[in-house]
């Protein structure tokens, strides 16, 4: 199906959509919010049924397969109209469990997971959408940006889950995440290179990067005609499209949405792949322990240096460094250290040795400042230098071990053999949890590296990191129009040089929230004015009447004020004395002090000065952009209402 005849019909349409999943709202504010931006950028009301489903509402999903994908489902149907369509916005990266996720299936290709739950929610999502009106068959649609186009994709490559896939700055699809995941794809590919099944897995690594980026571009190239892509030029992820692992399907639109900088792809390129190779290495080393147990179980599972074990040594003393050594923790250690260190400090050597090249072209490219470029440079040598002597300190025990070893072969007939036994025991315990604790520091100064190459480069990092994001891309679909975008909010600009730029959505949020508050604000006075009316004015004649009453009961019933009398006035019970008259003299005082019209006039005023300002502001932005636009619609239309 061509893009558009379909609802949402615009890239900026579908990339405010995509946008939105990653607020925390509930169902009804995101029904509302799809139904805003429709109106903003089409200019008239989605006259269609708009149901929500998030897969966090669903149980099969992330439940059978366990990861962390996140996802919302759209529908947009109109029996009438013909319109059956469902959206599956799947969410990209968020926090430190997408991130793992990233390198596990994205740098190494271990991992499908996020795509299978696309999948299992893209089905889920429409058994539900189809109970609620009988229709079958939807068109459905992916919608995606970063992370989440390596979902959709794959998933739609693995099992055919959408008709469409449209996605902005996505990461782009991975033949190592193919081959483990498809099987299919993994014969054809055993069968073209060479590899039988009883070779390791892992041998597909070992294919010219090239040779199988192309081989599958061509073997997925029918599936991949309904993928559609905008990328940017300056998105670090577009860096990365030609490392290996990677390959683009589909039909892809480039912008330069940052045409003050040239992006980072010229500067990835000038990597080797081997270096490539050793960064996807270290990366599934380090996910994989960062994982399993989080930070301290990362640095054991990088370095072999277990956290626990060290800090024992370091906070409680010799006495618990001996029990340590004695319960062979240390001893488990240093041999872990001296397996996991050389492979590590071999991987991280071939990165910083091209961190010149690297940092020298941000800098060139204006990316980073010339002390910026020392700092990074500085810090990664610090973190080499820091593993070398953590290698050092492993050869030294090892030294030290040996030496011990033949020291005790010319003593094993001397009468003091047990005592230097013991001597050399103790020597090499000293040399062990020396090394340990040195260890410990070089730990902690790689740490530091780390920290303050953070502090040095995080302003850039954002800058860059603003590249891949929605709101860039955007701005700079919208230049052309005239118009931008602030976070979910549209912004329309005047004149070639867009002298004058108006925040649209907040000035009808204003505009709309401004007249509720209003309406609230008359009932509130006409409130005052029926209670003063009630409580004092209609009150007070209430009384009044009351007591006329009583004095037009006593004139005409004088006998009957006879009890009252003798309760004032002696008289014999058998007394004749009657009353034959009575006359009240009857004088009210009229309210005083009770005049709010002042009030009320103020209160009026206050309202009508309001209503005049929201009229004028919403009329001169009218006017102001009267050639391009109708605005009043926008002002006038409340979704939901």
């Amino acid at each position: 199906m061509s893009k558009d005849n379909n609802v949402l019909l615009t890239d900026e349409l579908r990339l405010r959509i995509i946008n939105l999943e990653y607020k925390d709202i509930s169902n009804e504010e995101f029904t509302n919010e799809v139904r805003r931006i429709y109106m903003e950028e089409v200019g008239k009301p989605l006259e269609v049924d708009v149901s929500v489903i998030k897969s966090s509402e669903l149980s099969n999903v992330n439940n059978t397969v366990p990861s962390s994908y996140d996802g919302t489902a759209i529908q947009f149907y109109s029996k009438q109209q013909d319109i059956n369509e469902v959206y599956i916005v799947s969410q990209g990266t968020t926090d430190t469990d997408d991130w793992l996720y990233n390198i596990r299936a994205m740098q190494v290709g271990k991992d499908t997971n996020q795509a299978e739950n696309t999948d299992i929610f893209a089905n889920e999502a429409k058994k539900i959408f189809q109970e609620k009106n009988g229709d079958i068959h939807p068109v459905t649609i992916g919608l995606s940006h970063s992370l989440a186009h390596n979902n959709n994709s794959t998933s739609h490559l693995l099992y055919d889950t959408f008709d469409e896939i449209y996605s902005v700055n996505g990461a782009q699809t991975n033949y190592y995440q193919l081959y483990f995941s498809d099987n299919k794809f993994e014969e054809v590919v055993n069968g073209k290179f060479n590899i039988s099944l009883f070779d390791n897995p892992n041998k597909v690594y070992s294919i010219p990067p090239n040779e199988l980026k192309t081989f599958a571009e061509a073997y997925y190239k029918e599936k991949g005609t309904v993928i559609h892509q905008v990328i940017s030029s300056d998105d670090p992820l577009n860096a990365l499209a030609n490392i290996r692992g990677f390959f683009t399907l589909g039909d892809v639109t480039m912008i330069d949405t940052n045409p003050d900088k040239p992006g980072l792809k010229a500067i990835i390129d000038k990597i080797p792949d081997s270096e490539v190779k050793s960064l996807q290495d270290f990366a599934l080393v380090y996910a994989e322990g960062f994982q399993n147990g989080g930070n301290n179980q990362g640095i054991e599972d990088l370095t072999g240096v277990n956290m626990d074990v060290v800090d024992k040594i370091m906070n409680d003393g010799v006495g618990a460094a001996v029990g340590t050594y004695f319960s062979k923790d240390l001893d488990d250690m240093i041999s872990d250290v001296n397996e996991k260190v050389p492979p590590l400090l071999e991987k991280v050597t071939n990165i910083t040795s091209n961190a010149d090249v690297i940092f020298g072209e941000l800098k060139n490219a204006g990316y980073i400042t010339n002390a910026q470029k020392q700092v990074a440079v500085e810090e990664l040598a610090n973190i080499e230098k820091s593993l070398k002597i953590i290698e050092e300190k492993i050869n030294s025990i090892d030294e030290n071990r040996k030496m011990s070893e033949e020291m005790m072969k010319g003593t094993k007939y001397s009468p003091y053999a047990g005592q230097a036994a013991m001597a050399s025991g103790f020597n090499v315990m000293a040399g062990d949890v020396d090394a340990a604790i040195a260890i410990y520091h070089e730990v902690q100064n790689m740490q530091a590296s780390a920290k303050r190459l953070h502090e040095e480069l995080g302003s850039v990092m954002e800058e860059i990191i603003a590249s891949h994001g929605i709101v860039e891309m955007l701005n700079a679909l919208g230049a052309s129009k005239n118009q931008g975008y602030l976070g979910n909010d549209l912004v329309l600009m005047t004149g070639g040089n867009q002298e004058i730029k108006v925040n649209i959505s907040a000035a009808v949020r204003m505009y709309q929230e401004g007249q509720q508050e209003l309406q609230k604000k008359k009932t509130y006075i006409t409130k005052i004015a029926e209670r003063f009316q009630e409580h004092i004015i209609d009150d007070y004649e209430n009384q009044k009447q009351k007591v006329l009453s009583d004095i037009r009961n006593i004139e005409t019933n004088p006998c009957g004020q006879l009890p009252l009398l003798r309760k004032h006035v002696f008289l014999p019970y058998f007394s004749p004395v009657q009353i034959d008259k009575v006359e009240v003299t009857e004088q009210f005082n009229g309210l005083s002090g009770m005049d709010i019209s002042h009030l009320m006039e103020g209160l009026t005023k206050s309202l009508t000065d309001n209503e005049d300002f929201l009229e004028s502001a919403k009329s001169n932005i009218e006017q102001l952009f009267s050639k391009d636009r109708d605005l009043s619609i926008l002002f006038n239309y409340v979704p939901g209402g």
